[in-house]
């Protein structure tokens, strides 16, 4: 369960993950600097509670950046990696550039996630990296298949977020095209059908799987049929949920997950 799900202090987010029932965590950058802890203590606090911290995230505008900047995308980068290995996290997550000002060329996107991800191999570390559906040039699952493919890193791997694959107007059928073992993480978050703009869509009405109106269980299925057998993470942007005791969000998300887990046999999931 990502940390951005629930309000509360770190603490108690994370106490109320563990208290729940999963076994991992996605920890949102923010929550570690707001929280007072250090990037070790942080990590001891979770090993205690039983959870790894499977994704550190997100960085951002990190392609389709001049050859000035991306010098100074690499600094962030590697002070990122250095706060992962003092938590013990090895995988980072990379999303797509989202300013007015990025550049369309595809292969410059794909030279820069290449950097980064050489750069994460010389420290053991994974590079995950994601499509936003509000992208400015790389905003679909494909899109972002295409970067990680062409860069062809053995430590960059592909992310897929429910949202951003029906919000952004694909389905589960993109998922059927992709190579074999191709998906690397799968966050699952459900949403009502709302006509507005997509990131304040994505930032104040994403619910828990089976509260909202898109299918999940296909495009989980088929990312399982894929090969992937990884965690199924919830990633819930949603200021009513973080008003609420973390302890009683994480409780509802977990049972939301069992629920999903189990539409899964139906479609031939075993």
């Amino acid at each position: 369960m990502a940390t951005v799900s629930l309000g509360g202090s770190l603490e108690d987010k994370l106490i109320g993950i563990a208290t729940a029932g999963f076994d991992a965590v996605e920890l949102l950058d923010e929550d570690l600097r707001q929280s007072g802890l250090s990037p070790s203590e942080c990590g001891r606090l979770c090993a205690d509670l039983g959870l790894t911290i499977d994704l550190y995230q997100p960085f951002r505008r990190a392609e389709g950046v001049s050859p000035d900047e991306f010098v100074e995308v690499r600094a962030r980068f590697d002070r990122d990696l250095g706060v992962m290995k003092s938590l013990g996290s090895d995988a980072i997550l990379v999303v797509s550039n989202t300013d007015d000002d990025a550049d369309s060329n595809r292969n410059l996107s794909v030279s820069q996630v290449s950097a980064l991800a050489v750069a994460a191999a010389e420290q053991g570390m994974t590079v995950m990296f994601e499509a936003l559906a509000w992208g400015t040039h790389i905003n679909r699952v494909l899109d972002a298949w295409d970067v990680v493919r062409d860069a062809d890193q053995p430590n960059l791997v592909l992310v897929v977020d429910t949202f951003h694959l029906i919000a952004g107007g694909e389905d589960a059928s993109v998922l059927n095209q992709l190579p074999d073992n191709s998906v690397g993480f799968l966050q699952v978050a459900d949403a009502p059908w709302l006509s507005m703009d997509l990131k304040q869509w994505s930032r104040n009405h994403r619910c828990f799987p089976g509260s909202g109106a898109f299918d999940l269980a296909s495009p989980v299925a088929a990312a399982i049929s894929n090969g992937y057998r990884g965690a199924i993470s919830l990633e819930i942007f949603n200021p009513e949920y973080r008003a609420l005791p973390p302890a009683v969000v994480a409780e509802r998300g977990a049972q939301s997950l069992d629920e999903l887990v189990g539409q899964l046999p139906g479609l031939g999931v075993k």
